[in-house]
């Protein structure tokens, strides 16, 4: 079987993660926001936009350009918190480090 393996990560740094994780998510959310309630009330200025033979669109366009910049949202997030992740990762190495440095000064 498998060795689980368990670390404990101090205090601070989970609440720095925290934070930062919810100001990323309320960003993602308020951008989503905007581009899904904007773009429908700016749907009728869309009227006279006419792709080859097809029918006027300016109900399709704005849902389009939401559904399109949604998933971009989706991947700036994804991108975003992958980097927060790495910075975990090195703050919870250096927070390692330090309490090793500690305990040898404590010797």
């Amino acid at each position: 079987m498998a060795e689980v393996r368990v670390e404990v990560i101090p205090e601070e740094v989970k609440n720095w993660y925290w934070k930062q994780v919810q100001k990323i998510t309320i960003g993602s959310f308020i951008a989503w926001l905007i581009v899904a309630i904007i773009l429908p009330v700016l749907a009728p200025s869309f009227r006279g936009v006419v792709i080859g033979s097809l029918p006027p669109l300016h109900w399709y366009i704005p849902a389009f350009i939401s559904i399109v910049l949604g998933i971009l949202i989706i991947f700036a997030y994804a991108y975003v918190m992958n980097r927060l992740d790495e910075k975990l990762r090195r703050k919870i190495t250096e927070s390692k480090l330090g309490s090793v440095t500690r305990s040898r000064e404590g010797l």
